[in-house]
């Protein structure tokens, strides 16, 4: 059945977390996949079209509930300029200053090591990173130089923060983010 009233669906204030909620309960338990917009929304009491209204989508649901984790998103909207183009030496300096934050790292470290093991939740993930990320490295530097900088992107993140390379632990901080700028011009 389709929603025929116009404007917003029906649902409280709080439905919009609710359902951030229950899609990274969801997530955190390992099933988005198999639950539809619908089965999410009446686990929280809510109209389905809410899910639409507030995400675009169930996926897009469930990607804004992993951000509220992991925010790669969050980190390329801070990098911006005064006139939006991505500055790199703000995102650099961003991206090794949350993951090398006490409370985000290890929960960052697991994030990347789901998405390497392919588990059910890679899917979305990736759709995530591609849609938000990605995309707007390809918009600010074009498709290939995005490309070029997700690969030193990951490779440090990944060598840092999740092989724990000797040769990369070795570095502070600062010498990370300066590898990396180095990098990405």
């Amino acid at each position: 059945m389709v929603n025929k009233l116009r404007g917003r669906p029906r649902g409280d204030a709080t439905a919009r977390q609710r359902l951030l909620d229950a899609a990274h309960r969801h997530f955190e338990a390992g099933d988005p996949t198999s639950l539809s917009a619908r089965q999410i929304a009446a686990e929280v009491g809510v109209s389905h079209t809410l899910v639409n209204y507030h995400f675009g989508s169930r996926d897009a649901l469930i990607a804004a509930a992993v951000s509220l984790r992991a925010a790669p998103h969050q980190v390329l909207a801070s990098a911006r300029d005064d006139d939006g183009h991505i500055d790199l030496a703000r995102l650099v300096h961003g991206l090794v200053r949350v993951w090398e934050h006490p409370d985000n790292g290890a929960r960052l470290v697991e994030f990347a090591r789901r998405l390497a093991t392919g588990d059910e939740r890679s899917p979305t993930l990736m759709s995530y990173l591609q849609n938000t990320v990605f995309a707007d490295l390809a918009a600010d530097f074009g498709q290939e130089r995005a490309r070029r900088m997700a690969t030193a992107i990951i490779g440090v993140i990944f060598a840092r923060y999740v092989l724990l390379l000797p040769s990369m632990t070795a570095l502070t901080p600062v010498q990370v983010a300066s590898h990396l700028l180095s990098m990405l011009r």
